[in-house]
């Protein structure tokens, strides 16, 4: 199900009593106050968290609300103040409104004129029939079976339950449909744990545990019984328990006892609401008064038609019965599939489906001990504040991915394959999450200790396989032949590294192999080496030996793969006799600082930002031609949130003539991802399903002309945005060398491949 975010959520639900949803910090006590709430289904708190950034799809499909039995404990505990209880109330009515295809329930919640009309007139029409076709009126005695045949009565009963059954199962196809969807299931377990929806509808068993009063659970099952014994009496039984003489049946014991327990609970529940002993009864709404109202005026009548019946008024009897009937029916043909008296169908059901998907879930290939032994035990300081997930960037899509949820999954070692498993390859690895934890947890290492057990377990994405196969057996993940890595520089002259080289430049696989990138970006890896050499640098490259430095490898997940590429490069590039590594991707320059345990000592390793700020500082380069159009630049996760790398880029373009620097809403720390990383191109949804898009929608809003960046897979995924966007006219796409380049070029050189505007724009 796609995860919409809808920014009316939030008032639509505090229509229905919820009035505090502003003030959770998303703290926890009340979740962890509830002891309902435990193993995958939490709550309240992830209810509060998808009304705060309006997931609808999230909450519609959440069986939480009604795994909530109203108990009043969180509220106590949460220390802001709020009230996580009325707020689940308020879910739960929202949720009818929602299972309800008719758009009766919500009218019925919302307005206290449309439920009490809706009550008048169904009323009315009870009223009307027995005013017109009624049977024969006798007055010398009793006769309820003359005036209201038994037959007409029992067709009448299988006729309301045939209309609230429909009505009941179509609302609750539905609610099957939101919170199963995306979850398969065998039959079987339908059918096998059948049993705990009979037996939660039966006992209410789950409110045992539910607050301090213990023996709500016990008044609640009373009342059940209560009311179904009633209904099966006027249902199934009519023939025998509408009788007209004084002769015993035993259904008589059923109707004594459900009218007793009807009668008793009603009153005793008026008195706790009146009394307001009780903090959950402190915001009842009217539509709760009602319910009972009718319930008890239901069993009132029905006891005063019995008693003037015995006394032998036949009138009476008469007026009684046709009053009792006007206030039963319109009480169950629209309290109980759409009002309050629903959750006694709803609630059983979502326990029962919760329970078919946990049996569904097949358990997690990782558990606490592996991934333990791959990250140690930092992981289990995380205090569930959300704030990984609050700045994770698919928020701002669907939400479908929590590294809060992943952390929690595994410190409780109840994952299980769809949770954790099949959830992680959602993340890109832009780090958000990890250099902004309180804690200083590193996210991103879970993240691919996760992975790496799918791996080693051959559970992995179809789209990573073809990019992993071609990483083993030609050295790239873009199926690109190893004797054409250096394509990209036909025409230059780019000499074999060798000792008395300054720098070893390293080429990004993606600038080298990747068809969509090189064919309209070759000029930006020929950008690199033309500033370079008019700098005066001496440099070589590894030429055919350079393979792919292991970063797709790294963050998707096989390590075997990793170490092959990582000991053949670095073998490589220790026998050349360099000192220095200068790379034009982020993610090469993050893999040889982290993974490359044998060179990162002893060859310094930097950026080619970093070298081009130092070049112009010293004068090596003197942009001197000007640049007229704004510019904004594009942080990349790996050069800035992984290597802290955000001044130098900006330094270098400040220093173009004419350039006017902007700065997008999400900069520096906050950068947004473009969703390019951690295997995420490789990513088969949309384009416009990717934070691309919003990123050059930021872009646009800065009124740039143009987005600067210093990575490959940035390039890639910000033009296909603009692409999606259809927005090439408005904004291109660049990478900073090639915007220096323009600038230092002299102006009598005429134009090149670099100095057109046009041959760079995407």
């Amino acid at each position: 199900m796609e995860n919409r975010i809808d920014l009316t959520l939030y008032k639509e639900v505090a229509k229905f009593g919820a009035s505090d949803m502003e003030i959770c910090m998303q703290c926890g006590n009340c979740s962890a106050s509830c002891p309902l709430s435990k193993g995958n289904d939490t709550f309240p708190r992830k209810i509060y968290r998808y009304l705060q950034l309006g997931l609808r799809d999230k909450l519609l499909s959440s069986p939480e609300p009604w795994l909530c039995y109203y108990c009043g404990e969180c509220n106590k505990d949460c220390p802001r103040g709020a009230e996580p209880a009325e707020t689940m109330m308020a879910t739960r009515r929202w949720l009818t409104t929602q299972y309800d295809w008719t758009g009766l329930a919500k009218r019925l919640y919302l307005s206290e004129a449309w439920e009490i009309g809706s009550l008048s007139v169904v009323a009315l029409g009870i009223i009307l029939l027995f005013w017109f076709f009624h049977g024969p009126i006798i007055t010398d005695r009793v006769a309820v079976n003359s005036f209201a045949p038994v037959v007409w009565i029992e067709i009448g009963d299988l006729t309301m339950a045939a209309v609230l059954t429909i009505f009941l199962l179509s609302n609750a196809f539905r609610m099957f449909g939101f919170i199963m969807a995306g979850t398969r299931v065998p039959l079987r377990l339908y059918i096998t744990e059948a049993k705990a929806f009979v037996f939660h509808f039966a006992t209410q068993k789950r409110w045992r545990e539910c607050g301090e009063d213990r023996s709500r659970w016990l008044k609640h099952f009373i009342l059940v019984t209560g009311y179904m014994t009633m209904m099966t009496l006027i249902i199934v039984f009519i023939r025998w328990f509408q009788v007209d003489d004084d002769s015993w049946h035993f259904t008589s014991i059923f109707g004594y006892y459900a009218t007793g327990v009807l009668l008793y609970l009603t009153v005793d529940m008026f008195r706790s609401r009146l009394q307001k002993k009780a903090d959950i009864h402190r915001f009842s709404e009217p539509t709760d008064w009602l319910f009972l109202i009718l319930l008890f005026f239901t069993t009132l009548t029905g006891i005063f038609m019995h008693m003037v019946r015995l006394a032998g008024w036949p009138m009476g009897t008469y007026v009684m019965y046709v009053i009792h009937l006007a206030i039963a029916v319109p009480m169950l043909v629209i309290e109980v599939p759409f009002g309050k008296w629903s959750h006694l169908f709803y609630r059983p059901l979502a326990i029962f489906l919760t329970t078919v998907r946990e049996k569904a879930l097949k358990e997690s290939n990782v558990d606490i001990e592996t991934v333990k032994a791959d990250v140690g035990e930092t992981f289990l300081a995380c205090m569930q504040c959300g704030t990984c997930t609050s700045l994770c960037p698919w928020n701002r899509i669907d939400a479908s991915y929590s590294p809060r949820a992943i952390l929690r999954q595994i410190s409780l070692d109840c994952a299980t394959e769809q949770n954790l498993d099949q959830a992680i390859w959602a993340c890109v690895t832009c780090n958000a999450c990890g250099i902004h934890c309180p804690r200083g947890i590193d996210i991103i290492d879970i993240t691919r200790a996760v992975r790496c057990r799918n791996v080693e377990s051959q559970k992995i994405p179809q789209q990573f396989e073809l990019a992993l196969h071609s990483l083993r057996h030609n050295g790239n993940p873009w199926s690109g032949l190893a004797e054409k890595r250096m394509q990209w520089a036909d025409g230059l002259e780019i000499p074999a590294i060798a000792p008395e080289h300054e720098y070893c430049l390293f080429t990004c696989c993606t600038t080298a192999y990747d068809a969509n990138f090189s064919s309209r970006y070759r000029h930006i890896a020929r950008a690199l080496p033309l500033l370079l050499d008019q700098a005066g640098i001496t440099f070589g490259t590894l030429g055919l030996k350079e393979s792919c430095c292991g970063d797709p490898a790294h963050n998707i997940g096989d390590r075997n793969i990793l170490a092959a590429l990582r000991d053949k490069n670095s073998d490589r590039i220790l026998h050349s006799g360099t000192k220095k590594i200068v790379t034009t991707s982020p993610h090469c320059l993050n893999t040889f600082k982290t993974v490359y345990t044998g060179i990162k000592d002893v060859i310094r390793i930097e950026h080619y930002t970093q070298l081009l700020d130092r070049l112009i500082e010293r004068g090596l380069l003197k942009p001197i031609r000007g640049y007229e159009d704004r510019v904004t630049f594009h942080d990349p996760c790996y050069l800035g949130r992984h290597n802290h790398i955000y001044d130098a880029p900006r330094r270098v373009l400040g220093a173009i003539p004419g350039l006017d620097l902007v700065e997008m809403v999400d900069s520096k720390e906050t950068s947004l991802c473009c969703g390019g990383g951690g295997g995420g191109a490789w990513d088969a949804r949309p384009v416009e399903k990717r934070f691309a898009v919003l990123r050059v929608k930021q872009a646009l809003d800065t009124g740039a002309d143009t987005i600067a960046t210093a990575c490959p897979y940035c390039i890639r995924t910000l033009d296909d945005a603009v692409n999606a966007l259809g927005a090439g006219n408005q904004i291109v796409v660049q990478d900073l060398a090639v915007l220096l380049l323009n600038a230092v070029m002299p102006v009598n050189e005429g134009k090149s491949e670099h100095s057109s505007r046009e041959v760079v724009h995407v």
